[in-house]
């Protein structure tokens, strides 16, 4: 019986949440990015263009490049090839407003 009553004294141990507890502010990672798939589309406007010829933009806490021909200023809608960490790459599917 006190074999078993330590025992889930432990697993109480690890369930505890310690960031409560503590005197010291904690910094949780708060980071609350839409979960994107391969193959989505999302509309984004194109900031500027990299040294491949890309156009840059921005989604959401992600950075996009985008494949196809756009300019600075244009509002595309991009469908997503590859997602690694905060990086997106992508096709042109449809200029919604080119920049005169």
């Amino acid at each position: 019986m006190n074999r078993r009553r330590k025992q889930s004294e432990k697993e109480d141990l690890y369930r505890t949440d310690f960031y409560r507890l503590s005197s010291y502010p904690t910094y949780r990672n708060n980071d609350n990015r839409e979960v994107l798939n391969q193959g989505d589309l999302i509309k984004v406007v194109i900031g500027n263009m990299d040294e491949n010829g890309r156009g840059l933009a921005s989604y959401k806490n992600y950075k996009v490049f985008v494949k196809g021909e756009v300019f600075p200023g244009d509002r595309v809608n991009v469908r997503i090839e590859t997602i690694k960490g905060n990086t997106i790459v992508g096709t042109v599917e449809k200029v919604e407003e080119r920049n005169s």
